[in-house]
């Protein structure tokens, strides 16, 4: 079973951050080696407060995680500061070329709350980015970190730019993925779901199984959204409440094809 390294938030209500990774790591068949390197107060109504844990507490967990024996994967998610993100980039340069990283950059919280500043945004391009094989930013995100091009964060390093069109309008959700020169988009139907939470996570998380299991990149980034899109398909219609939702795991095909890779 391939092992799938999480580095992100701690999300004490299970909807999004490596407790929701972790769900979906093991949905895709693989082993989750989740590292909190921020705990967070939130859940479906708000996001509170997120506070970085220190960087030798959790490089002394990464070493122990590394030292057990190889990973297949990894994952990044939420990032709690600039002093954090550096310590990130630089554990994570041994892997590069090694195992695929997906990185999402979590600058804001579908339940509000949550604002990454400048600073954060910019060292994502400057130190992360270039050791990134696959980087899964929003609209706002991408906007925030790349001005709005993917092609700048081909530029700075990263093998590839899945740029996720949840938050632009239209009947249909294109995601685009960048290798290079090459544009490849993936098109669905809008899912009126309302706001969901962990949407991000869940997707970058599917990207970085599959492609422990050994898929190439638009393979994993195609059919990690088509996993995705039919697990918003099970939530049916917006709440009636108009509050963000988590994701219907428990309700959830694991995987919507085989092999995985």
């Amino acid at each position: 079973m391939p092992r799938v390294l999480l580095l992100g938030g701690l999300d004490p209500s299970g909807g999004a951050g490596i407790t929701a990774d972790a769900t979906v790591i093991a949905l895709h068949h693989a082993q989750a080696l989740p590292i909190a390197i921020a705990f967070t107060e939130q859940n479906r109504l708000a996001f509170r407060r997120c506070y970085p844990v220190p960087s030798e507490q959790w490089c002394r967990a990464l070493h122990a995680v590394l030292e057990e024996g190889e990973v297949h994967a990894v994952k990044v998610g939420l990032i709690a500061d600039t002093l954090t993100l550096r310590t990130v980039a630089r554990e994570l340069t041994a892997l590069r070329g090694q195992v695929p990283i997906v990185v999402d950059p979590v600058l804001s919280a579908t339940a509000g709350g949550l604002i990454a500043n400048s600073d954060l945004a910019a060292a994502y391009l400057e130190l992360l980015v270039p050791i990134t094989t696959v980087f899964t930013p929003n609209v706002p995100e991408l906007a925030a970190v790349c001005e709005g091009d993917a092609k700048r964060a081909l530029a700075a390093g990263a093998e590839a730019v899945l740029a996720k069109g949840g938050h632009a309008e239209g009947v249909h959700c294109e995601d685009v993925l960048w290798q290079g020169d090459e544009r490849l988009a993936f098109v669905r139907s809008r899912q009126h779901v309302g706001p969901v939470r962990g949407t991000g996570c869940a997707l970058a998380s599917a990207i970085a199984a599959r492609m422990a299991h050994g898929a190439g990149i638009a393979q994993a980034c195609r059919r990690g959204g088509d996993w995705l899109a039919a697990l918003l398909r099970v939530l049916g219609s917006a709440s009636q409440d108009g509050l963000p939702r988590s994701l219907p795991f428990g309700r959830a095909l694991p995987v919507l094809d085989a092999p995985l890779a």
